[in-house]
């Protein structure tokens, strides 16, 4: 069974291929499509995240007992950090390459 790392950075400007990785990774969790799933979101995502309330209420009602990543360096840059309280804020570079190291297969959105 893989191990799946799903990187959303679609911003509003592609918001339903930003939904359809959110669905996609909330499906994989919700019915074992995979060993593991691990949500990082990053870039622009994490703008549209902090701004838009249809996306935002997706993402909360999407990962339920799973709080996703969202990359610290992006959401202190962009002064949203506050907003993203529903999820993980940390540095992800690292932590994406590990994930890789460790089998993950990435996938983004």
């Amino acid at each position: 069974m893989p191990k799946l790392l799903v990187i959303i950075s679609s911003g509003k400007e592609a918001k339903e291929k930003a939904k359809t990785g959110v669905l996609f990774a909330a499906n994989s969790i919700k019915f074992g499509w995979a060993e593991k799933v691990e949500v990082v979101f990053f870039g622009a995502s994490e703008e549209m995240l902090a701004e838009d309330e249809e996306f935002r209420q997706m993402v909360v009602d999407s990962f339920k007992d799973y709080k996703p990543l969202a990359c610290r360096f992006i959401a202190e840059s962009k002064g949203i950090s506050d907003k993203l309280d529903f999820v993980r804020v940390e540095y992800v570079g690292k932590i994406i390459n590990e994930l890789i190291d460790e089998g993950f297969v990435p996938l983004v959105f």
